[in-house]
């Protein structure tokens, strides 16, 4: 069979085609991202003195240059420090990230020192060397490209850093880590080991130097500070009743210290920092014998007497109370010192910690639950005045 083909079918044909091969076409094109140029990168210095004196001054300030991807898109930046000059020793990369809007940054001494010490690990007192370079990535894609996984790095820098110091000061005698009181003065008398909590000091400063308890002495008798509960190897003490200089071992006289002439309550202080120690007497003490927690961001909530023993403190030390409960973010809470008592109260004006506060001072009479359900640690120290609050 023979097929006859009109003219006027062969122009639509040709027409529809036309049209087709039209409505595929876009204008313009497909923008494509293209390799990036490379970003440039610049310090104020590269070498860098540091000292205690100058910790709230600018150690460094970092600027850079946009990097450009030929088409219209977000671009992060990312600058990375390491003392691995290849950054590839994960555990010790340090990253800050930028917009793109942002094109410098700095660092004081404390924290760039803190950094190099807290982030690095490198030691103290030696000169450290630090490198330094500025990541950038398209962060968006425009209308008509595709994402990609494009980076840069700007050239490396390296930073010598002469001699990181420590915050933390030296200490006229190295401190142990905990610390008790032994003797005929104490009401433990010569028994080694001691009796705990009651005859265990409370470190009331953040770098566990400093040594206190409040503690009733006998008139007349002597006593002796010691590293280790139930053990005689090591021991200080002083020479004179009162307040002297720390003496270690065997320069303790006789190996005991003099106590007060007159029994009474007093307040000891035994200071490795700057090698000394007190025995006050106090009229009365800011110790409670016990410590409970009550409020709407506990599970007894406010019932008074409180539910024991899951809301009652345990003594960790003279002085120092803690406590792991569950806390109520919509709550807050007090601490009493006596269950089912109101005359006396304790809390504080953060939800974290901080000042501890007593009785009519305790803002609203209610120290604010934490930001977040969950399960919490409270510590109360009575000797350093504080409080603190940590999720576990």
């Amino acid at each position: 069979m023979i097929w006859k083909i009109n003219k006027k079918w062969i122009g639509c044909i040709a027409i529809l085609f036309a049209l087709a091969f039209a409505s595929c076409k876009k204008d313009g094109g497909m923008p494509t991202a293209t390799a990036g140029t490379q970003p440039g990168f610049t310090a104020s210095s590269t070498n860098l003195q540091f000292s205690i004196a100058d910790s709230s001054n600018t150690a460094v300030t970092f600027s850079w240059s946009p990097s450009d991807f030929g088409v219209q898109v977000g671009v992060a930046y990312t600058m990375q420090l390491c003392p691995d000059s290849t950054f590839k020793d994960s555990a010790h990369l340090v990253t800050q990230s930028f917009t793109s809007a942002t094109t410098s940054t700095s660092y004081t001494v404390a924290q760039f020192n803190s950094l190099i010490l807290t982030d690095f690990g490198l030691p103290v007192g030696e000169p450290a060397t630090v490198y330094a370079r500025i990541q950038c990535a398209i962060a968006t894609r425009s209308q008509n490209s595709a994402p990609l996984s494009v980076y840069r790095y700007s050239p490396v820098l390296t930073l010598q850093i002469d001699t990181p110091y420590s915050a933390k000061p030296i200490p006229v005698i190295t401190p142990p880590d905990s610390l008790y009181i032994v003797g005929d003065a104490t009401p433990g008398g010569w028994d080694n080991p001691v009796p705990v909590p009651s005859q265990k000091f409370t470190q009331i400063d953040q770098w566990g130097q400093i040594f206190e308890m409040v503690l009733p002495l006998t008139g007349g008798g002597t006593f002796l500070f010691l590293p280790v509960n139930g053990s005689w190897d090591q021991k200080y003490g002083g020479s004179t009743a009162g307040s002297g200089t720390i003496l270690v071992g065997n320069a303790v006289p006789g190996s005991n210290t003099p106590g007060p002439a007159t029994s009474g309550l007093y307040d000891i202080v035994v200071d490795f920092l700057h090698g000394t120690y007190t025995v006050k007497p106090i009229t009365t003490s800011s110790i409670p014998a016990n410590l409970y927690i009550v409020g709407d961001a506990t599970a007894g909530g406010w019932d008074n007497p409180v539910p024991v023993p899951s809301q009652q403190f345990t003594q960790v030390s003279n002085g120092e109370y803690q406590i792991t409960i569950p806390l109520a973010s919509s709550g807050t809470y007090l601490f009493l010192p006596v269950n089912g008592d109101w005359t006396h109260k304790y809390g504080g004006a953060s939800a974290t910690g901080g000042a501890l506060l007593a009785d009519g001072t305790v803002p609203g009479s209610n120290t604010p639950g934490p930001t977040s359900n969950g399960t919490y640690l409270i510590d109360v120290n009575f000797l350093a005045n504080t409080y603190t609050v940590t999720k576990q």
